[in-house]
This record gives C-alpha cells, structure tokens and sequence, in this order.
C-alpha cells in the first residue's frame, strides 16, 4: 500500500512540528519537504518510516516498469 508523508503523519496523530523536532528540522523545512518542494533523503524516509511505525516501502510504488527498448 503506498501512502503519502501527510497521510502517515496525519494516521499517527502528530503535528508537522512534532515530527520536524523528531527529524531535527525547522518547521518550514519538513513543510516544504512534506509538501514535495524539496527532496526527502532516504536516510529520512527511514527516520519517518521509524517514526511513524510504517515500513519504508510504503512510500513507494513497488511495481516494476518495463524496460525501455534501446533504440541506439
């Protein structure tokens, strides 16, 4: 099941200002990073997936693609 940031935030019952001190950032930097205006790292999304109590794979699409046809 694929989940956004908000929404796992939102299940666990805490505040954008919780999580940011638990992540040690300011307020607007995990708005921006929650709202996709910037990139999350993937040491946290483990932080996150720590915090709220969800495997990491949650917050990504599992399927795999095609490959591409090499047209070279």
């Amino acid at each position: 099941m694929i989940i956004t940031v908000k929404a796992a935030r939102v299940n666990k019952g805490l505040s954008q200002q919780e999580v940011a001190n638990q992540m040690g950032l300011s307020l607007r930097a995990y708005q921006r990073k929650e709202n996709g205006e910037v990139r999350i790292y993937a040491d946290e999304i483990v932080a996150l997936g720590r915090l709220f109590g969800i495997p990491v794979q949650n917050f990504f699409e599992s399927q795999c693609r095609k490959k591409t046809r090499n047209t070279a």
